[in-house]
């Protein structure tokens, strides 16, 4: 198989990944593959043009790339089979939520080429955030091409593999508490007479344009936020009554659990 990008699990956040990809037409579908236990999951890839294997060592076997998206309690289960097929020359791009680069090395040596990548499911609207961390083996020609998959349908940061961890609750985590927030002003939207699909356009459009000025205005965070910190104004009066029911320990005691949590799955 001339495959070029072949992924071990085919669950939502992969499915966000390839359709991006998909979407921005850098590969095509025939290029990359995937394998799953499902086998229905297997048939629809193969209806979209993706290369089906019906095992994780015939999907290994001479692959440049294989992108490990299986659970952290799955992943100690396949990396046998993965060790028994894998090339010195494939790069392993794990997106395991708390398995380190050097989890992998323990186990298929050190010389095994592994970039830790923690994902977003915005990938699916081509607007992936991707923060990745690579062992010592992984060339600077191994990554151009892994950095070419991940940039077609988003960004990609290279971080240290100590902040690995602390990165999910600012990426790969992050968009669920943009839903979650969206969840609830559309509800209270509601219940003040608006239309659901009306608040949530307005809404959205505004979280989209917020997000392009805090990367593209030149402005940081504080600056853009003391511009609508108006004295007696409408936003400083709903900012206050955050403040006083502790939105920012909120915050940030959920960013600190997310990290907890990642760190707990690495030792499962």
């Amino acid at each position: 198989m001339s495959t070029t990008v072949r992924c071990i699990g085919a669950g939502n956040i992969v499915k966000a990944i390839l359709s991006g990809v998909e979407k921005s037409g850098v590969y095509r579908t025939d290029e990359m593959a995937i394998f799953d236990i499902s086998s229905v999951v297997r048939e629809e890839f193969k209806e979209r043009g993706y290369t089906a294997f019906e095992s994780i060592g015939e999907l290994v076997k001479g692959a440049p790339i294989v992108l490990v998206a299986v659970t952290p309690q799955v992943i100690s289960s396949i990396i046998q089979e993965v060790k028994e097929a894998l090339s010195s020359e494939t790069v392993l791009l794990s997106v395991v939520a708390g398995m380190s680069t050097e989890w992998y090395r323990e186990r298929l040596g050190d010389k095994c080429k592994v970039v830790r990548c923690m994902p977003t499911l915005t990938a699916q609207a081509g607007m992936g955030a991707f923060a990745v961390s690579r062992a010592p083996a992984v060339s600077d020609g191994d990554f151009e091409e892994v950095n070419r998959f991940l940039s077609s349908c988003g960004i990609v940061e290279e971080i240290p593999e100590s902040l690995m961890c602390e990165v999910v609750p600012i990426n790969g985590s992050a968009p669920a508490y943009f839903y979650h927030m969206a969840r609830v002003a559309v509800e209270e939207a509601v219940h003040m007479g608006f239309d659901e699909k009306t608040a949530l356009r307005l809404f959205a459009q505004t979280m989209k344009g917020s997000a392009e000025m805090l990367l593209n205005s030149g402005m940081n965070a504080e600056t853009l936020e003391n511009k609508l910190r108006l004295p007696g104004g409408t936003t400083l009066a709903a900012l206050d009554k955050m403040d006083e029911f502790g939105f920012d320990t909120c915050l940030k005691e959920g960013i600190k659990a997310c990290v907890d949590r990642c760190r707990e799955l690495g030792q499962l």
